[in-house]
């Protein structure tokens, strides 16, 4: 595995699992019958920055080559 795969799968890991986590609680929480927004607004910022980052350091590695 070269290291920009290494990279680029650390970085979909640092987005998508903690963001899956919040969507989980957004779900969790519309169950129980309570706001369950927050949760589900916190998700899609989580997505759009951190994705944006990763972008970012994924094509700063790339044009490193």
């Amino acid at each position: 595995m070269t290291r920009e795969t290494t990279i680029a799968r650390v970085l979909l890991v640092l987005v998508f699992a903690p963001a899956g986590g919040l969507f989980g609680k957004a779900v969790a929480e519309a169950a129980q019958g309570r706001s369950w927004w927050p949760w589900l607004i916190a998700a899609l910022v989580w997505l759009v920055v951190l994705g944006g980052i990763s972008m970012a350091v994924s094509n700063h590695v790339h044009e490193r080559r």
